[in-house]
Parts: C-alpha cells; structure tokens; sequence
C-alpha cells in the first residue's frame, strides 16, 4: 500500500539518504482514496481534526481532488492556537507553510510542489498489491444533513500489517465518504471532514507541475526533509498539550 505519510521526495547524492516529508493526514487521505476506488472523480475541502475525548483541535483545511485513481492534495496548515502558528510561522520563513501532493499510479510517479519556491520534487511512487479489506456495518447516522452508512474497514497490506478506519458513506452520494476517523495509537484520534464536493471532473492541470517551476535537486530535498521532520515533532508535542 502506497503511504505519502512518509513520502520518498529524493535521494541525497551525498549521503544516499533518502528525504521524507511528513503530513499527519496524508496517510488516511489516501486510504480514503483508495477505499473509493479508481472510478471516483470529485474535488473536496477536507479539514484535519485530532480529537481526544470532548477536545480537539483544527490542524489544517486541506483541498482533495481525485480522478481515476490519480490523487492531488493540497496542505494548507490552519490551527489558531499560538503553538501551531509559530510552528506555521516558521515554515512559512522556509516557503514550506503551503505545498502540495501529486500521486500519480498509472505513471508510478509522485510530486511535491512548493508553490513558493516555484519548485517542485519528483520520485518513483511506491507500488504494492491491493490491500485487502474487510467491512462491518455499525450504524446509520446523519452528517451534516446527509444519511450515512457508517462502517469499519479492516486495511491488512502485503505486509501483514493492518490499520482500521471508520468512515461515513453518504447515501445521496453514492456511497462517498464524507468523514473519516482513524486512531493515532496515542490515545488520540485524526478526523476528516469533506466538504464543498464537486463531482465534476478535476482539471488536468491539476495533476502536472506547472509551468517555470523549477526541479530540486537531492541537496535541498535533504535540507527540506530535515526541517520538516522537525515540524512534525514539534507538532505532535504541540497537539499533545493541546489536548491535554
């Protein structure tokens, strides 16, 4: 199963290392798309929530488009809390505050775009076989307005290894999933929330990187690699007093 959790974006030359750029809903982003399916195309606000018991806290509004198993997230961090803002802060004196994600299946190939550096990364997508998934209905519930199955899916990977996911079917949509929550495995839990659904096909333009954006080398993807790496440490510490 393919994880832009841990996103390769490139290879070091000078130390064969490779860079890694973390987002905390990328990972159920894409399991949502591919619960989906490849048939699906529509575009989507989806807004990051982590919640523990009564408390939570809005990390980002993120915009989804998919089309024919081609997935394209664009990251816009949003939390107002002091700590995530000079988090934000920080990654904005980078140009990293905003970027986007482009998976590409049928061309193996995944993309980073930094809109503010006009740059982008660029490396093969990891392909595994199909996951295999299992189903339990739990409830018919109403999400905002609309009737929804609620189920939980059992993802197990080549691997072996499993992760579950509850998620709300819209009936009116056809079984589109609307919301999604997933464990964190530290007593918290990562929800999403789509919104403002277009079912029309998204543009092409949406799935290449545009044009004068220029291409990476592996120096700087090291460079942003190890930045973002230490933004998300210092986020989960920020989410963890948040919800305490």
């Amino acid at each position: 199963m393919k994880r832009i959790l841990l996103l390769t974006i490139a290879a070091c030359t000078a130390t064969s290392a490779f860079g890694q750029l973390f987002d905390t809903s990328a990972a159920q982003t894409e399991l949502v798309a591919t619960l989906l399916g490849t048939g699906r195309v529509f575009t989507a606000n989806v807004t990051v929530i982590r919640a523990k018991g009564s408390k939570q806290v809005t990390l980002a509004d993120n915009v989804m488009c998919l089309r024919a198993g081609d997935l394209r997230l664009d990251h816009k961090p949003t939390a107002v809390e002091p700590a995530f803002v000079k988090l934000t802060t920080k990654l904005k004196k980078n140009d990293l505050a905003e970027f986007t994600t482009i998976l590409l299946p049928r061309t193996n190939k995944a993309c980073l775009l930094f809109p503010a550096k006009h740059a982008y990364l660029e490396s093969p997508a990891e392909t595994t076989a199909m996951p295999r998934m299992e189903s339990t209905f739990l409830r018919a519930e109403t999400v905002a307005g609309r009737l929804c199955t609620v189920r939980r899916v059992t993802v197990t990977g080549a691997d072996d290894s499993t992760q579950q996911i509850v998620i709300w079917e819209a009936v009116d949509l056809q079984g589109l999933i609307i919301k999604s929550k997933m464990d964190c495995g530290d007593a918290t839990d990562e929800i999403l929330l789509f919104t403002g659904i277009r079912t029309e096909k998204p543009a092409d333009t949406q799935f290449t990187v545009p044009t004068g954006y220029r291409k990476l080398d592996g120096g700087a993807a090291g460079d942003i690699a190890e930045l973002m790496m230490k933004f998300a440490l210092e986020q989960d510490a920020a989410i963890a007093d948040a919800l305490r």
